[in-house]
């Protein structure tokens, strides 16, 4: 699943919320944007899986959830991101990050005490 820049708005808007939102809840968050735009967008976002929708009564309003976690989003993204450019390699990701100087010390010792902990999950 591929979200766009411009889907990516709405998504942001509903997982920020943490809650269901209407057509005009979510064009009063993104201002400059059209009804019918955001109507596009979510129906879009919808299709891919992305969304959910629901009927506000016998009107043509909407209330939009996400139907994926913007963790769940991230975890597909990066696992799509490792195949393709990685080929699946992990450890080929990792070692990317640390050629150069992208990572801080910080950094370092954040991914080494996370690694430490999953390591000892998997014991």
């Amino acid at each position: 699943m591929h979200i766009t820049a411009a889907e990516m708005e709405i998504m942001q808007v509903i997982w920020n919320s943490d809650r269901q939102m209407t057509t005009k809840e979510i064009m009063e968050q993104l201002q400059g944007k059209k009804i019918t735009t955001i109507v596009t967008l979510a129906g879009r976002l919808i299709d891919k899986g992305a969304l959910t929708s629901v009927k506000i009564g016998r009107s043509h309003a909407h209330e939009y959830s996400a139907a994926i976690s913007e963790e769940e989003y991230q975890q597909l993204q990066t696992q799509q991101f490792i195949r393709s450019i990685h080929k699946g390699s992990a450890k080929s990701l990792i070692s990317s990050l640390f050629q150069g100087d992208q990572l801080t010390k910080q950094d370092i010792t954040e991914l080494q005490q996370f690694i430490n902990k999953k390591a000892e999950e998997h014991d």
